[in-house]
């Protein structure tokens, strides 16, 4: 089954991912950024808080994707289920590889325990990958539109993955080169000078400057790490 579930209100984030995801500059870019830090991909891979699924849709030939979101906004045909993510309804060790992009932060969300079970579903290990948003002296109309209730410290999401039985591989700031625009974007937001519906359309060529630019972070981090960013990635093995 492909197409995308309307039944939620067209201002609805998750009907915006949908609809603009795939081509949208920062969905696109922190999806490369997302691979460049994954490294190789195989096995089976499960993608928690999935939403619409471009992930999965762009997982290397070889390997099988699921995704799992409260919300599901189905845009691929690749397998999507409507779960919580801490009642995953898959078997202990199923996966080889978890991902968790912007999810933690959401208000629907324990992250103490949806981690919990995300290392139940993993193989002994198996890899996590988990992107959240960055600094919480950021917080504010963008994160109450995208469902955040909370932004991390770089210490504070180790120690959440390492509580969970996670041993960490990488911890890094994404989406650093933009930093200082976008912060001062989301400071001047609160305002009351513009909000956090930033997913429209942009001109073309602006849309293909904005995707180089994480392009570019995306070949940087292939190997080395960022010192600032709006987002962390941490990557992650299972341990025991």
């Amino acid at each position: 089954m492909t197409g995308v579930v309307t039944d939620a209100p067209a201002e609805d984030f998750r009907v915006l991912l949908a609809r603009h995801g795939q081509r949208s500059w920062w969905n696109a870019g922190m999806r490369r950024i997302t691979w460049a830090v994954l490294g190789p991909v195989r096995g089976k891979v499960l993608d928690v808080g999935c939403g619409p699924g471009w992930e999965l849709g762009e997982l290397p030939a070889g390997t099988w994707g699921v995704g799992v979101d409260l919300h599901p906004r189905r845009a691929i045909p690749s397998p999507l289920a409507r779960a919580d993510a801490v009642r995953l309804p898959f078997p202990s060790a199923a996966f080889d590889l978890l991902l968790t992009l912007d999810l933690l932060e959401q208000r629907e969300v324990e992250p103490a325990a949806a981690l919990g079970e995300m290392r139940r579903v993993l193989r002994p290990g198996g890899r996590l990958l988990a992107r959240v948003p960055a600094h919480p002296w950021l917080q504010g109309p963008h994160d109450a539109f995208w469902g955040g209730a909370r932004r991390y410290r770089r210490t504070e999401l180790a120690g959440l993955v390492t509580a969970a039985g996670f041993a960490i591989r990488r911890l890094t700031y994404a989406n650093g080169l933009l930093f200082p625009v976008a912060a001062a974007a989301r400071l001047v937001a609160r305002t009351g000078l513009g909000g956090g519906e930033d997913l429209r359309p942009l001109p073309e060529f602006l849309n293909r400057l904005l995707l180089g630019i994480l392009s570019a972070e995306a070949r940087w981090l292939n190997a080395r790490d960022l010192p600032m960013g709006l987002s962390l990635l941490c990557l992650a093995e299972r341990e025991g």
